[in-house]
């Protein structure tokens, strides 16, 4: 079964370049395991688990994990990169797994991209009581003078481009449900060094910039790649911004 054919976001074109794409911090990861202290083998749903590189992390905690992904070629990678979760062909909001079945609830850079009332609504069904809803993205830092200029570039090239939902707080939206208490931020750095050809052929699985940019993708490309004068390799500071929600005993 592929979910995908009536998503606004589908994400078939981009799956073979996703794993280009910066891993989660590791830093920002231990701290978020240490704070939830999930028993061994607790079971965790991974939403939009597009090709594990969340849930590869999920899985290395001793988690028993199911990975939701409505996309198929994003699933098929996942599967073989990941092969110890069980992969299912899902949406946020209608998983198809029991009520209280989850310690855990995740959604790797994949919460704004799904009907954020029906994503609560199920990750609360799903939960046990004091179990965990995590949402958690990587933003390049575009307060380093270096990706603040390559920034630059791609707002040249893409007037009035925008960040979109990605980059905002969702505390709000997570503590307005109703369905979850203490809301924590947390967060981790990573400096990932990559050559500069992967660099810039990352941005092609990057669904803002591609959706805004349109036909003129290959010029925005073609322009990093200028911007970067021939060098090898460029080291790429991230955060991975982590927000999790612990579910209350509120239906």
């Amino acid at each position: 079964m592929d979910c995908a054919a009536a998503l606004e976001w589908d994400y078939s074109e981009l799956a073979r370049h996703y794993r280009q794409r910066a891993p989660y911090s590791e830093e920002g990861l231990r701290e978020l395991f240490a704070a939830l202290r999930l028993p061994p083998q607790s079971h965790g749903v991974d939403i939009g688990a597009g090709t594990g590189r969340l849930t590869a992390s999920l899985v290395a905690q001793g988690l028993e994990v199911t990975a939701i992904e409505p996309n198929a070629a994003m699933r098929a990678i996942g599967s073989a990169e990941v092969p110890q979760a069980r992969w299912l062909a899902a949406r946020a909001q209608a998983t198809g797994l029991p009520a209280r079945c989850a310690r855990l609830v995740t959604f790797g850079s994949s919460f704004n991209v799904v009907p954020a009332d029906a994503a609560l609504r199920e990750s609360a069904r799903l939960l046990q009581t004091d179990g965990w809803l995590v949402c958690l993205w990587n933003h390049r830092d575009l307060d380093d003078p270096e990706q603040a200029r390559l920034q630059a570039v791609i707002d040249e090239h893409v007037p009035g481009y925008a960040h979109g939902s990605r980059r905002d707080d969702p505390t709000p939206v997570l503590a307005g449900d109703g369905r979850f208490d203490e809301v924590v931020h947390l967060q981790g750095t990573l400096l990932h060094e990559l050559p500069c050809a992967d660099f810039v052929h990352g941005f092609r699985a990057h669904a803002t910039l591609v959706r805004q940019a349109g036909a003129a993708l290959p010029r925005v490309l073609d322009a990093l790649t200028t911007a970067l004068h021939g060098r090898r390799t460029i080291a790429v500071p991230f955060v991975t911004r982590i927000y999790a929600a612990r579910r209350n005993a509120r239906p």
